[in-house]
C-alpha cells in the first residue's frame, strides 16, 4: 500500500515564519508561490535551494489547472506546498469581479464570485486528497466575527468568504494557527502551533493528535509533528543532510534528560562541529528539530488517562465563561 498522505493548513499572522516551516518539513517537496521569496527564505534560513514553479498560478483555477498538470508526477515530489493561499483566493475574487454575469437589472451577480470560490476550493479539496502526495498550504489570519447573516464565524484561515473559513479545514487532517509562545525553549525562534478544538474561537484541528494531545501549544515544526505521530509518515531530509536526525535524537534525548535546552544545543553543537564541521545554517536546522522533538516527547509523557493537562488547559481557555463574582 502507498505510504499516508496528510493534508494540512498553517494559518497566521505575517512573519511567524509557517514559510519557513513548510520548507523545513518538505525540502524536496514542490512549492507553488513566489520562486524569489521561496528561494530567499530556503537558502538563507534553511541552507537549499527548493524546487519551485517558476510561472506560479495566481488564481484558483489556475491552481487546479497546474495540479491537474503535475497529479502524475506528484508521489515523486512527496509534497506540494502552495505558499500564501490567501493571495491566491483574493486575486480570485477580483478575477470572478470582473467576470460577474448580469441580473435582470442590469447589475453584476455580486453572489457569483462567491460561488465560484465556494466551488473551486471544493474542487481544490478533492484533487489535492487523492494526489498521492502531502498536501500543505499557508494562508494569513482572519479574525473571529460574523458573516453577512450576522452570525458569528470563529478566527481562522483569511479567505473572501467567512463561511469558507470553517469550511475549508474541515477538510483537512490538520489545521494550526502559528503563534508565537515565549515560553517555547527554542533559543532562535518562540514560535508554536496553537490547537484547541474546544476554542470556539478559533478554527483549529489535528487528526494526529499531535498538537492537541496536552492541550498545550505544539513547536511550530510540522515534520516533528508528522513523526510523532501514530501514521507511518514520509518525510525526507534533503541529500546529504540525512545525519540531521542523529543530531535531532542526540539533543532530543539529552532535554528528555531535564537538561537545560541552551546548554544541550550549544554542546551538542560543539561536538559535531569539532567532528565534521559542517555548515551552520544546516546545524541550527537540525538542532531546532532536536528541540521540538524533546519537547514533543515530554508533551506526550502524561498519557492517556491524565486530565491534568487537560484541566488547566480548560481554565485558561478563552471561551471558558468567567467564573461568578464573589459574595
Amino acid at each position: 500500500m502507498s505510504p499516508p498522505t496528510v493534508m494540512a493548513i498553517v494559518y497566521g499572522k505575517p512573519k511567524r515564519k509557517k514559510t519557513s516551516d513548510m520548507l523545513a518539513t518538505f525540502p524536496n517537496g514542490l512549492f507553488i508561490g513566489v520562486p524569489s521569496s521561496l528561494k530567499l527564505v530556503a537558502q538563507n534560513e534553511l541552507g537549499f535551494t527548493p524546487r519551485v514553479f517558476e510561472e506560479p498560478p495566481q488564481t484558483l483555477p489556475a491552481l487546479l489547472h497546474l495540479l491537474h498538470r503535475v497529479a502524475d508526477q506528484a508521489a515523486d515530489f512527496g509534497a506540494i506546498v502552495v505558499d500564501d493561499g490567501s493571495h491566491i483566493c483574493q486575486q480570485s475574487m477580483l478575477m470572478w469581479e470582473e467576470q460577474s454575469p448580469k441580473g435582470r437589472s442590469g447589475k453584476k451577480d455580486r453572489f457569483w464570485p462567491y460561488q465560484q470560490l465556494q466551488h473551486h476550493l471544493l474542487e481544490l479539496a478533492g484533487v489535492a486528497r487523492y494526489m498521492g502526495s502531502h498536501f500543505c498550504m499557508t494562508f494569513h489570519e482572519r479574525s473571529p466575527g460574523s458573516n453577512m447573516d450576522g452570525v458569528f464565524t470563529p478566527g481562522g484561515p483569511d479567505l473572501p468568504s467567512r463561511n469558507q473559513t470553517e469550511r475549508l479545514p474541515s477538510w483537512c487532517d490538520i489545521n494550526v494557527r502559528a503563534v508565537i509562545d515565549e515560553d517555547y525553549p527554542d533559543p532562535w525562534f518562540k514560535g508554536a502551533y496553537y490547537c484547541n478544538p474546544q476554542d470556539t474561537q478559533w478554527v483549529t484541528g489535528d487528526r494526529t493528535g499531535v498538537c492537541s494531545r496536552s492541550m498545550q501549544n505544539a513547536p511550530s515544526n510540522l515534520r516533528e509533528i508528522l513523526q510523532a505521530s501514530n501514521s507511518d509518515y514520509e518525510i525526507s531530509r534533503v541529500s546529504g543532510l540525512e545525519w540531521q536526525d542523529e543530531v535531532a535524537d542526540a539533543v532530543a534525548e539529552r532535554i528528555l534528560d531535564g537538561e537545560e535546552v541552551r546548554d544541550v544545543v550549544q554542546e551538542v553543537a560543539a561536538e559535531v562541529m569539532a567532528s565534521s564541521n559542517p555548515s551552520p545554517i544546516h546545524l541550527r536546522w537540525a538542532c531546532q528539530d532536536g528541540i521540538a522533538r524533546g519537547v514533543l516527547k515530554i508533551q506526550a509523557r502524561p498519557g492517556l488517562f491524565d486530565f491534568s493537562a487537560q484541566q488547566q488547559a480548560e481554565d485558561q481557555s478563552p471561551s471558558r465563561p468567567p467564573p461568578p463574582p464573589s459574595p
